[in-house]
């Protein structure tokens, strides 16, 4: 895991964004799979990381972000 945390690191802004546009779709069937999973393990996960880079999220809009980027709209 750490060496492609350290690959994808040195990626610049333009292909860190490519690489993940290409991978959202993995990740959403991954969330799709298993929603609960997602929701217990990741969703702290994400709520932590964008506290600590100053982007104040609630529970709500979070849940609105993912089943959006799953293509459920709410």
């Amino acid at each position: 895991m750490k060496m492609l945390l350290d690959q994808f690191k040195a990626l610049t802004d333009n292909e860190k964004l490519a690489f993940m546009k290409e991978a959202m779709a993995d990740m959403a069937e991954i969330f799709q799979n298993d929603p609960q999973k997602m929701m217990t393990e990741m969703m702290p996960v994400c709520m932590n990381m964008m506290k600590s880079k100053g982007m104040n999220m609630n529970m709500d809009m979070m849940r609105v972000m993912m089943k959006t980027m799953m293509g459920n709209p709410v």
